[in-house]
Formats: C-alpha cells, sequence, structure tokens
C-alpha cells in the first residue's frame, strides 16, 4: 500500500481545470483553488492509482473535492480484513471531519484529480460568510445521512438488494435508456463496501441479469435496461 502522495505520484494542476458545474454549495473550493493559484503545495491534484491521499487518524489538515475518477474510504478491522466505508464519486466531498484526525483512509481508486483545501481556510470562510457556513452544515448534514443508509443497507438488505441499490446510486443523473453506468472500482471492492464475499457480488449481479433486468458488455461498464424493476428490487427490505 502507498502512502501519503510523492512528488511522483501526484502532479499540480491550475484552476482553469476545475469545472464550472461544481455546485454553489462548495464555491470556497473554487474560491480557494484560485487564491493559491502558483503556490507549489496545490491545490489541484491529480494522484496515480492506489496512491494513498491520507491516511486513518493521521492529522485532519485538508478536505477534497472529487473532479474525476473515484477514491475508496475505508479502515483496517483488528483481524486484517478492510471494510470500504465509502465510494467517492465525481463532484463529492470527503475529508470533511468533525474531529482533528481522519476517520478513514482514502486511497485512489484509479488515477483521480482532486481539490483539495486547507480546513484553516475553510474555518476562515464560516467566520467571514454565513453562506459558507451553511453549506459546511449541509455537507456533513449529507455526509451523516449517506452514513446512517450504508448502515440499514448493512443491517436489513440482502446482497442482491444491496447490489440493486448500489447501481441505482451510479445511475443518478443518467437520463438515457437503456442506462449505461460506469464502475468506478472492480468487484472485490464492491463486494467491500456491501459487505459481502466477491461470489456473492457476482452472483447477484448474475441474478439481475438473468432477470433480464441489466447486462454486461465488459468487467467495467453495466447497461441498466429496466430502472423499474431494479428500483423494486432494491425497495423490497
Amino acid at each position: 500500500m502507498r502512502t501519503t502522495p510523492d512528488k511522483g505520484q501526484q502532479t499540480r494542476l491550475g484552476a482553469s481545470h476545475v469545472p464550472l458545474a461544481c455546485d454553489d454549495d462548495c464555491r470556497f473550493f473554487r474560491e480557494e483553488c484560485q487564491s493559491q493559484e502558483g503556490r507549489p503545495e496545490g491545490p489541484l491534484l491529480k494522484v496515480s492509482r492506489g496512491t494513498t491521499i491520507y491516511s486513518h487518524e493521521q492529522p485532519a489538515h485538508f478536505c477534497y473535492r472529487l473532479i474525476e475518477g473515484a477514491v475508496r474510504l475505508y479502515r483496517v478491522l483488528p483481524d486484517g480484513r478492510r471494510q470500504i466505508l465509502e465510494i467517492c464519486l465525481p463532484s463529492e466531498t470527503f475529508g470533511l471531519e468533525t474531529s482533528d484526525t481522519y476517520s478513514a483512509t482514502a486511497e485512489a481508486i484509479g488515477e483521480v484529480i482532486v481539490l483539495r483545501c486547507p480546513r484553516a481556510c475553510i474555518a476562515e470562510l464560516q467566520d467571514e460568510r454565513p453562506e459558507t457556513r451553511q453549506a459546511m452544515l449541509s455537507m456533513l448534514s449529507r455526509g451523516m445521512c449517506a452514513a446512517q443508509d450504508h448502515v440499514a443497507m448493512l443491517g436489513h438488505q440482502n446482497a442482491r438488494e444491496r447490489v440493486a441499490c448500489y447501481l441505482l446510486r451510479l445511475a443518478l443523473g443518467h437520463e438515457e435508456r437503456p442506462c449505461v453506468i460506469t464502475l468506478p472500482m472492480g468487484r472485490q471492492d464492491m463486494a467491500d463496501y456491501l459487505g459481502l464475499t466477491i461470489e456473492t457480488t457476482c452472483r447477484s449481479l448474475s441474478d439481475l441479469k438473468a432477470a433480464r433486468i441489466i447486462t454486461t458488455p465488459d468487467r467495467h461498464r453495466i447497461l441498466i435496461h429496466n430502472m423499474e424493476k431494479l428500483e423494486a428490487v432494491a425497495a423490497r427490505s
């Protein structure tokens, strides 16, 4: 496992790379990116596949906005097993902690681009602008809701329902039919995140294919042919 990115594993990019579509509740990320333009330490970074962005219990000096790629947040259990707590997708924020240390390890699944913002800067903006404080509360609230949903999923849904729920999450915002989604991770990562074995995860995908709800042109793409049936599977718990 790699450690915090070194110079060979990260590349600094200019502020012009930040998509214009970043939503308003993360305005401070764009502003901080512009304020740091020209500084060698950041804030927009390209991170290599498998690189640890930060480690569990490391001092939480930065929070991050994912621009491209996917990031896994995980903890290593006492028996050595890995539990993936979240798979972060583009436009999502991670590393936003209520304590002084990170609650999980963040690792790039593939090559990713992240927008990094110092916590000190966010604290200053919260003091200066009420809208920034509200944005932070909104993001923390969404994070707590997502964590509660994940716990509920692990506690009450069977394997097929968990897989269906995750595919629906990946399909959010896709209007085309059939819906084509790209898996941001391999089957093992999906299994770890859903609290399943890789065999059970693959079997659940095969069940959805047998029901003609999805097809898998290759290992990284899934076509959802019947969104209503997939939603029905996810809602059975």
